[in-house]
């Protein structure tokens, strides 16, 4: 029997370079529909993301990028994530 992974990887860039590049636990995030979370084994999806993304990892550490807008691309349990492609305004904290 296979077990259920329970990370997967995540890779964070800007048009200036990488950002993070993780095995994350879950993640947050914001679009049209509303607050979203993205677990492992996540249908494969590509969204529009605004505000922030928040990386949660392994005993409860996270970190947030906040942004103006962003894409999110989640495929095959590995997701990509690229901010500000529309404006130059990024901060992570």
């Amino acid at each position: 029997m296979n077990a259920k992974p329970t990370h997967f990887e995540v890779v964070v860039q800007s048009k200036n370079g990488m950002l993070s590049q993780s095995a994350v636990e879950a993640i947050t995030s914001l679009n049209e529909q509303g607050v979203f979370d993205v677990l492992p084994n996540h249908a494969n999806l590509i969204s529009i993301i605004k505000d922030y993304v928040i990386l949660h990892f392994a005993q409860n550490e996270s970190k947030e990028y906040k942004f103006t807008q962003g894409i999110m691309e989640v495929h095959s349990n590995k997701v990509s994530i690229f901010l500000d492609v529309f404006s130059p305004n990024i901060v992570g904290r």
